[in-house]
């Protein structure tokens, strides 16, 4: 069944200070991918959009994602909508994605409670973070939210939404089910939609057997540089092979990052007077990395010269007292010499 005209999504973005339809338009292309969690977000520019969300229109937006080489959990997940000034009841829900068919596949993996957007006309975060959904490492899944079991108002939301490429390894899909779940699973979704968007999304995706986050303190700060002391609870399901530490300036200038094994690093190359937010992590021999650490404030200064000496009363004293003497000295030989001739 072809889908109706009327559920088609359309492509919004701003065009200098106006927010001006694209239909089928593109946004800018660049990479936001993180180390083990996935977010677009830092990509978006705040207002390019995908429409419409909700009854009558399209009741099923998604975004696909591969899981990490290594085991996972995904704990979280957050996207924007727009509701457009319409409150109205939707769910999230986690499934495996089939690429062949193009569509969710298996038992439902996860549902959440029902939520409510509020009646505005701007641009909000939703979001689930109770998932805790096993990734199996390298397969792809489907993260997705519906009013297919929510009835409500006719709605017609925008979602927050970045180019294809943003996430090289998923995109944005959809399926028009209006109130049928069951199509999640038996019907082709449309993918590659506009070239294949991706949503404005944050997938919170931790390693399973990953380090925990170290304790990070300031041991010590000197000229161009900084020792600090690092412990770790955890190493995960191998033995602690490294730390690793990045200090950010609060302004311009360069992130300076250093690594070792040892409970006490210095990192040197700080600018004077700069000062850096540091944060370390801990890597272990498997190669899994875990969060970072609490962050430490560190501004390093030169040592200050050294002051030059100046005599005291009674130095100065000793000093007039050994001229004078000397004086003396230098006198008496001189008469002396004068009366044997």
């Amino acid at each position: 069944m072809l889908p109706l005209s009327s559920a088609l999504p359309s492509r919004t973005k701003p065009m200098g200070a106006f927010f001006v339809p694209l239909a089928l338009s593109m946004a800018l292309a660049t990479s936001a991918v993180n180390a083990q969690s996935v977010d677009t977000t830092t990509t978006w520019d705040g207002s390019s959009s995908v429409s419409s969300f909700g009854l009558p229109n399209t009741a099923t937006y998604g975004q696909t994602i591969m899981a990490p080489a290594f085991p996972a959990k995904l704990q979280a997940f957050e996207i924007r909508i727009n509701p457009q000034g319409v409150a109205f009841p939707f769910k999230f829900y986690v499934y495996e994605w089939d690429p062949v068919a193009q569509q969710a596949t298996g038992p439902q993996m996860y549902a959440s409670a029902v939520q409510t957007t509020e009646a505005v006309s701007v641009f909000q975060t939703y979001a689930v973070s109770d998932l805790n959904v096993t990734l199996v490492p390298g397969k792809p899944y489907v993260l997705f939210a519906s009013v297919s079991e929510t009835p409500g108002p006719v709605a017609s939301s925008w979602w927050g939404s970045v180019d294809g490429g943003s996430y090289a390894d998923g995109q944005f899909v959809f399926v028009n089910n209006f109130g049928n779940p069951s199509a999640w699973t038996s019907e082709q979704w449309t993918t590659n939609w506009n070239g294949g968007i991706d949503l404005a999304f944050k997938a919170g995706i931790v390693y399973v057997g990953a380090p925990a986050a170290p304790m990070l303190s300031l041991a010590s700060t000197g000229d161009s540089r900084a020792s600090f002391g690092l412990s770790l609870s955890d190493s995960g399901a191998a033995p602690l092979q490294q730390y690793n530490l990045s200090c950010s300036p609060q302004g311009d200038g360069a992130v300076v990052t250093g690594s070792g094994s040892t409970s006490t690093l210095t990192l040197i190359g700080l600018v004077n007077g700069t000062t850096y937010d540091c944060t370390a992590t801990a890597t272990n021999g498997d190669g899994l990395t875990g969060p970072a650490s609490n962050i430490v404030a560190v501004t390093p200064r030169a040592a200050p010269a050294a002051p030059t000496p100046v005599p005291t009363l009674g130095e100065w004293g000793t000093m007039l007292l050994s001229t004078l003497i000397a004086a003396l000295g230098i006198l008496g030989m001189s008469r002396a010499s004068r009366r044997r001739r």
